[in-house]
């Protein structure tokens, strides 16, 4: 009877490692075994080549069997490049007899990941996921080298916080925060994970504002430029500026510029930021334009007009002539009478003092 058993049919093994092609093989017990190697390439009407006398396998590729009834190949240090279909061939006194191929995977990424929208039918993987929709990522492992393997899971390069170490992670509702490079691994090969794949997510303008410069007091005649911003994607298509109380639209472009701004354009001011996902309005912006003309044209001008008037006001004034009357308690001291007001002295406490104002209308020159 002529066999060839493999104990694995596919194997699939990490790039660097090592791997052990198990197998035994019958034949009829009267015959002798001359001959036993491995081959992967066979041409029709040739005899295969040995894989150990392949240049360059030379202590990568290794007989570990025997002429009875082993056949096991030891391949270590394994390459992208050993991928392949094994078969064994052997060579007796009365005969010759290959075995099925063993398919051998050699992989540089133990996993890969994808995505999809819940809403979006398998295998479709969409560019971007618009916010608010369910989202779930996949691990996968071309290599079962655990029956039951855990996965973690990594966002921008860093391991991800209380997540599953199910193969699946399900976002409930996408958003912003949630974009990112996601890649995942299974635990025990952490140096082999997934390439990463990004998700990004759309989402309508968010956090618009509005900024002015200069910052300083706005005066009159100066220039100031207004500048909306906004967090969306895909990015903000379509700015447009409003005035409080001005129906139509000032501008529009993410600047707007007032030179040679008067009293006039004080007032609140807002952007609008639109993409295909939505629009957002700013909050208001109080512009304050400052009079930045002199109070008076001539200085010089006033003061002398001022000192005219104090002196035609003086002339009109009747003159004012004060003064003060000592009372003392004493009836035996005289009574002064001061011609100008008299500054308060300490006095004793048993005197009174009261003052009276006396006023004086000097003759006019027709009554002289």
């Amino acid at each position: 009877c002529w066999s060839v058993t493999y104990t694995s049919q596919s194997i699939c093994v990490l790039k660097g490692s090592s791997v052990d092609i198990s197998c035994s093989y019958t034949y009829p017990s009267y015959h002798e075994v001359k001959k036993t190697f491995w081959f992967t390439k066979w041409d029709p009407g040739k005899e295969p080549e040995d894989l150990i006398l392949v240049p360059g396998n030379e202590g990568h590729i290794d007989y570990h069997g025997d002429k009875k009834n082993d056949c096991t190949l030891r391949i270590t240090d394994l390459r992208l490049t050993d991928s392949s279909e094994y078969r064994f061939r052997f060579i007796t006194s009365g005969g010759h007899f290959s075995g099925s191929p063993v398919s051998l995977t050699v992989t540089g990424n133990l996993s890969h990941l994808f995505y999809h929208v819940d809403s979006i039918p398998l295998p479709v993987q969409p560019t971007s996921v618009s916010e608010g929709n369910r989202v779930t990522l996949t691990c996968t492992t071309k290599c079962s080298l655990d029956p039951n393997p855990e996965y973690s899971w990594y966002k921008n390069g860093q391991p991800i916080e209380n997540t599953n170490t199910n193969s699946t992670v399900h976002i409930l509702s996408v958003s912003s925060e949630d974009a990112g490079k996601y890649s995942c691994g299974v635990k025990g090969h952490e140096a082999l994970l997934s390439p990463e794949e990004t998700l990004s997510v759309t989402y309508g303008p968010k956090n618009t504002s509005v900024s002015v410069s200069p910052s300083a007091e706005i005066m009159e005649g100066s220039s100031v430029t207004l500048t909306c911003s906004s967090d969306a994607n895909p990015p903000v298509d379509k700015y447009t500026w409003y005035k409080k109380t001005v129906t139509s639209p000032k501008a529009s472009g993410q600047s707007y510029s007032i030179t040679n701004i008067t009293s006039e354009d004080s007032g609140e001011y807002h952007c609008e930021a639109h993409n295909r996902k939505g629009t957002k309005n700013s909050t208001a912006q109080m512009i304050i334009v400052a009079d930045s003309s002199p109070v008076y044209d001539n200085v010089s001008d006033m003061v002398m007009t001022s000192t005219a008037a104090q002196t035609a006001d003086t002339d009109n004034q009747d003159d004012l002539h004060y003064a003060s009357i000592h009372y003392s308690s004493s009836r035996e001291q005289e009574v002064p009478l001061y011609s100008t007001v008299q500054s308060s002295q300490p006095q004793k406490q048993e005197e009174e003092v009261q003052y009276a104002a006396l006023k004086f209308n000097c003759p006019s020159a027709a009554t002289r």
